[in-house]
């Protein structure tokens, strides 16, 4: 069976890799670096600990009140579009304590075996991971409580990972960069932290060993050809029996020319990698009430934050810049971030309700899609290639998917056709 997947981020190469493995004859169309390329402005995080979804109870009135203290770790589009709009009503209808708690369980299953599957890919790969934990420290007790309490929801969800609720002398003595500020923190003990970048590598490499190629190509339009599908890019045109597009921010735009209109936004998010000043933490840190997420690597240590809703990706402003690094300032005692080595500006595909997207297109035979992963495109690649394999070659669609169909948007009128 002839396979095109579009896009060469985690999710689509993670799911061609394994496609290849079962027999398929798999290409791989990848637009290549570009402005807003999502995966290089990662964090690193592998971390099925932080799967809530970010709609939930009282998720509303807390954003309310950082944007009013100018503290909020997010921002929306200034220009309020038709999608936009609809994207937020969509956001705020699936805050319900109902839909919080399905939508834990659901990507939890779905990331279920992901740190395994990356320390098997690092023995097989030069990979940097890092078998640390994730440190979520706070400098207020209300930071401190809410991360407490997303921890014991994710375990009465199901998730098997080992936590650790640590006062403010314990999380110093357990990460020494920490400041005295710190009023206390979570340790989430069994999550790991990968570069990016070196993962990518990794499944380049894992899709050609598995007979798979990789063509450096912009798709353009896509469209039905007899039984299959062919796929016009800047290469020239592809054919195939199926076709799974996994192109993150860029599917709506893809899917668009066939009336299919996805409930997807692009989230940017931004990243520098630097070495700094003064005694740099040696695990990662997630900083509470900023939402920053700080990773050390061999090079340097990265700081990864913000979700600008409806915004393009692209350089980062040196203010904004500036606004990250002096909203880290509390939680370190001396460790500056300096000079970057590697600065990203990457957009995130986020639904309304943090479910990503992974099944066939009502409609559209042959036609499958797997975005929407927001900020656990580590976390969930391996969980959704897993299931994406059965789907694409033998139509069997696992109960785990169940959650992420499409259907629950395109067939009920929740986000309307062009």
């Amino acid at each position: 069976m002839r396979i095109i997947v579009i896009g060469g981020g985690v999710i689509g190469l993670w799911s061609a890799v394994e496609l290849a493995r079962a027999g398929a004859d798999v290409t791989v169309l990848d637009a290549g670096p570009q402005a807003g390329f999502a995966s290089p402005a990662a964090a690193g995080w592998v971390v099925p600990a932080l799967s809530a979804p970010l709609s939930g109870p009282g998720v509303l009135l807390h954003s309310a009140r950082q944007a009013l203290h100018r503290e909020a770790p997010f921002s929306v589009a200034p220009r309020l579009t038709s999608s936009l709009l609809r994207w937020l009503v969509g956001f705020v209808r699936s805050g319900s304590a109902g839909r919080y708690a399905a939508g834990l369980r659901a990507v939890l299953d779905l990331g279920a075996g992901c740190v395994d599957d990356f320390a098997r890919l690092q023995e097989t790969a030069d990979l940097e991971l890092r078998q640390t934990g994730l440190l979520m420290a706070a400098v207020t007790q209300a930071g401190l409580d809410e991360v407490a309490q997303l921890a014991e929801a994710t375990t009465a969800a199901g998730y098997k990972g080992g936590y650790e609720v640590l006062d403010g002398s314990a999380a110093r003595s357990r990460e020494p960069a920490l400041g005295s500020a710190v009023s206390g923190a979570v340790h989430a003990v069994d999550e790991v932290q990968v570069r990016p970048e070196q993962v990518l590598r990794a499944l380049h490499k894992q899709l050609a060993d598995a007979g798979g190629r990789l063509v450096s190509g912009t798709a353009s339009r896509l469209g039905p050809d007899g039984v299959g599908w062919r796929v016009e890019t800047s290469a020239g045109s592809f054919d195939c029996d199926r076709l799974l597009v996994a192109a993150g921010a860029w599917s709506t735009e893809l899917l668009a020319v066939l009336g299919v209109r996805l409930p997807l936004l692009a989230a940017t998010g931004y990243s520098i990698t630097t070495p700094g000043t003064g005694r740099a933490p040696q695990l990662a840190v997630k900083l509470v009430e900023p939402s920053i997420a700080i990773t050390p690597f061999a090079d340097g240590v990265r700081v990864a934050a913000r979700l600008d809703l409806g915004r393009p990706g692209g350089p980062i402003a040196e203010r904004l810049l500036s606004t990250i690094v002096n909203r880290t300032r509390p939680y370190f005692a001396d460790w500056r971030p300096g000079l970057s080595t590697a600065t990203f500006a990457g957009m995130r595909p986020a639904t309304p309700d943090s479910l990503p997207l992974i099944g066939p297109v009502p409609g559209h035979p042959g036609l499958y899609v797997a975005t929407g992963h927001g900020m656990l495109g580590l976390t969930l690649a391996p969980g959704t290639a897993r299931h994406v394999v059965p789907l694409i070659l033998s139509d069997e669609r696992a109960p785990e998917l169940k959650p992420f169909a499409l259907e629950r948007y395109l067939l009920r009128g929740a986000w309307p056709r062009p």
